[in-house]
């Protein structure tokens, strides 16, 4: 199945994910589950609600998402593709239909998975996410050789040598459901490491740059987090999109923005948002991922967003509770989602609706302790999760130049979500060094006369480097669409403030 040898080099850039998902009949039996009714869910269920999540999350991000399902046999129910919000009802019907049965042909569904991620003679190139509890039993095409053997048995095709040709830039992460320490309840943790061990070792004699990682869960709500750990956000009602903005008001917009860059003392919380490093690559990492999706508030002209605790489990019923204007149910279950959600997303929503409920000084209180929380997260993975609370702040404060800055920021971030990487590169590497600005424009308002000058011309040195960077932005992103090119006019017209 293999792809065309001549592929654009963007595509290479672009977000690959595939979801190799169990289906064979122990998928059915139960997971212990704190936060259900019954105490229990079956895990296919769960791991269904987790699809539902992550399709909703590629339909918004651009990203290419494909599903494999196994059980004695192989299947590709959604193959790898740009998923449209208008295909999500289909794909998600076909998904409720799948049903367990049989065994476990878990070497031939990886296989599978890794014939969507080649692309031609360069490799294989993105993440699969393996869910399993069990062991393979069923493989007809593919083996792995056993500890200490060189060869898989029966003469078959090495599934490490399939998975990593030459050129490959593959991560694999295996979630596994249950303790092997019992027969046939779940995942043998010894040899998934072992597999993964020969994947590691192979990579590292190619020289490909590689990720393996194995996570075990025992609970419905680990198995839901740890395919889809959201730090889901609702967008304010009185936002517009950036291609939305006529010519004149994103002038406004970013005028507004460069007065939180020149006063330091009357906007204090631009300062977090210049230690996060926005360029900064998505680093893997075995630690819950923070992923912030925004979904549209309805703002009166409509219904909320559908199915929301389907997709998103506690947390969608937090934030189906708060667009209904139910604040105090959202507050009880944010408070009763303790054991579930991560302390920077319940602490960031518990600010959210006590906000909304107008008890600032509980609002405060809570966003103080989500700012403590957000130091624990991976730095790479935490600069949209702080501008979110910056945003918050920033509305809590009145201080709209904050939160013009901080909200033009994250709207590009996510509305370049899907573009070429190169794109979404050189746009948030502008956005970063305008706030850095923001230091050598300090200095001339420190310094003493006789240092005023020199401040000066080191000011508008630095701005002169940003603004030819901008010039070479402008050319090389001519055609890159309406959200580049409104937000390279919102930092020239910030550069110009800033003089």
């Amino acid at each position: 199945m293999e792809g065309p040898t001549d592929v654009p080099p963007a595509e290479l850039g672009r977000e690959r994910n595939v979801l190799v998902l169990d289906l064979s009949k122990s998928m059915l039996a139960p997971l212990p589950d704190p936060d259900s009714p019954r105490g229990e869910r079956p895990k296919i269920e769960v791991a269904r609600t987790a699809v539902f999540r992550i399709l909703q999350d590629a339909a918004h991000s651009g990203a290419r998402f494909g599903l494999v399902t196994f059980t004695e046999s192989v299947r590709a129910p959604v193959p790898l593709a740009e998923i449209h919000p208008e295909q999500l009802p289909y794909i998600e019907n076909l998904i409720s239909m799948l049903a367990p049965s049989g065994r476990s042909a878990i070497w031939d569904a990886l296989a599978a998975g890794a014939d969507l991620l080649r692309i031609g003679s360069r490799g294989v190139h993105g993440t699969l996410v393996l869910v399993t509890d069990g062991w393979d039993n069923a493989s007809t095409r593919f083996a792995v050789a056993a500890p200490g053997a060189d060869a898989p048995p029966n003469g078959r095709p090495d599934l490490v040598e399939y998975m990593l040709p030459a050129q490959s830039a593959l991560s694999l992460r295996v979630i596994g459901i249950g303790s092997g320490m019992e027969r046939d309840k779940g995942v043998d943790g010894a040899r998934m490491q072992e597999f993964l061990g020969r994947l590691t070792h192979r990579a590292q004699a190619l020289g490909l740059p590689a990720a393996f990682s194995y996570q075990e869960v025992t609970t419905g709500s680990a198995l839901f987090a740890q395919m889809v750990h959201a730090f889901l956000d609702v967008e304010y009602e009185e936002a517009r999109p950036i291609e939305d903005l006529h010519p004149e008001e994103l002038a406004r917009h970013a005028a507004s923005a460069a007065r939180a860059l020149k006063e330091p003392q009357q906007h204090a919380t631009v300062s977090r948002l210049a230690t996060v490093g926005p360029n900064a690559e998505e680093a893997y990492t075995e630690a819950p991922e923070f992923e912030v999706g925004v979904v549209a508030s309805p703002s009166g002209s409509g219904p909320a967003p559908a199915n929301l605790s389907e997709r998103y489990g506690p947390l969608g019923e937090i934030v189906d509770a708060y667009l209904a204007g139910q604040f105090d149910r959202a507050l009880e279950l944010v408070r009763r989602s303790g054991g579930v959600l991560p302390p920077v997303t319940r602490l960031y929503w518990e600010a959210r609706v006590q906000f909304a409920r107008r008890a600032i000084v509980e609002a405060a209180r809570s966003l103080i302790q989500a700012w403590v929380e957000v130091e624990q997260i991976p730095e790479p993975a935490r600069a949209r999760v702080v501008r979110r609370l910056a945003l918050l702040q920033a509305r809590m404060q009145n201080d709209k130049e904050t939160e013009t800055l901080v909200r033009f920021i994250d709207e590009t971030e996510h509305r370049l979500g899907g573009a070429d990487a190169a794109v979404r590169h050189r746009v948030l590497d502008l956005f970063a060094r305008l706030m850095e600005l923001r230091g050598t424009y300090q200095l001339t308002q420190l310094a003493g006369e006789a240092d005023l000058q020199d401040a000066a011309i080191q000011h508008e040195a630095a701005v002169e480097a940003v603004f030819g960077r901008l010039q070479d932005a402008r050319l090389e992103l001519a055609a890159a669409g309406p959200v580049a090119e409104g937000a390279l006019d919102f930092i020239e017209v910030c550069l110009a403030e800033m003089r």
